[in-house]
């Protein structure tokens, strides 16, 4: 399987603390590649690595072509991926249609054509916010501003797509959605990496993972392969075991809280939490 990104070596570092160390391994190409850990794993940085943001101190980030990524001209890298950060207010009131032409701009150079503004309305329709074109992006919500930054993605057409926590401010339906759109764009042959929190979701969505702890690497390669209970639990602090659903045949993973005292306080605030949502007492049930 070629590659579309090969991450050699790569340490960042700030002042005199090692944020990532020594990471190697490869984003495959026209799959989607899940990085997972905990907070402060270093999932982000990782992302900016890959975007050509970040100039590790060690190492680095190579195209197919063998050229470093934070090397890449801007028209180079516009042409290669699209970088997606978590959704935030802007400090200038832009609509999104501004938003999704400035997302093409290193292409376009200030003049959209035709084809800028078919591939700006094709994403609008995909990701179905094309009634909100005109709508200030720092108006909408957060869960609307993540589907305008989603399409300003798709929309600049490239064979790399890059996402910080995109699910993080979508509810369900919008969450089922966007998985449908990014297995979409991967059988259109497009290349996907994203931070993913949901661990429950792993399966139906990745095709490969990246597994992470405390800036170092843990684990990765193909889904089916790499996402074990024993991975999850080098990972995170949790107990992990993997059971099979008798009628299909899936393979899942569950966990829990591997602290004892930590799992009592958990249970009691789900207890609470329940008899708050549903007026029960469990406790004389």
């Amino acid at each position: 399987m070629n590659a579309a990104l090969t991450i050699q070596r790569l340490t960042l570092q700030h002042e005199q603390h090692t944020l990532l160390s020594d990471l190697q391994g490869t984003i495959p190409e026209g799959e989607i590649t899940l990085i997972l850990g905990p907070n402060g794993a270093g999932k982000t940085l990782l992302l900016r690595c890959l975007a050509g943001l970040l100039k590790p101190q060690q190492g680095g980030v190579f195209t197919s072509q063998g050229k470093l990524v934070h090397e890449l001209s801007r028209i180079e890298s516009a042409r290669l991926l699209s970088w997606t950060p978590v959704s935030h207010n802007l400090p200038f009131d832009f609509s999104v249609l501004d938003l999704l032409l400035m997302g093409r701009y290193p292409l376009h150079q200030g003049y959209p054509q035709k084809a800028d503004r078919f591939f700006i309305q094709k994403a609008m329709q995909r990701v179905g916010i094309s009634a909100m074109q005109d709508r200030i992006y720092n108006s909408l919500s957060r869960g609307e501003q993540t589907k305008v930054d989603i399409a300003r993605a798709i929309a600049a057409d490239t064979p790399l797509l890059i996402f910080d926590e995109p699910f993080a401010n979508l509810d369900i339906d919008a969450s089922l959605q966007l998985m449908d759109i990014f297995r979409e764009l991967q059988r259109e042959g497009r290349t996907l990496v994203l931070s993913h929190h949901d661990l429950y979701s792993v399966r139906d969505l990745a095709t490969s993972i990246i597994l992470m702890k405390k800036g170092q690497l843990v684990a990765s390669g193909p889904t089916a392969r790499v996402f074990t209970a024993d991975a999850i639990e080098r990972t995170y602090d949790v107990i992990a075991r993997e059971v099979t659903d008798p009628q299909t045949g899936d393979r899942f993973v569950r966990f829990r809280l591997k602290d004892e005292a930590k799992l009592a306080v958990f249970t009691e605030i789900h207890r609470s939490q329940r008899r708050l949502l549903h007026g029960v007492d469990e406790h004389r049930a």
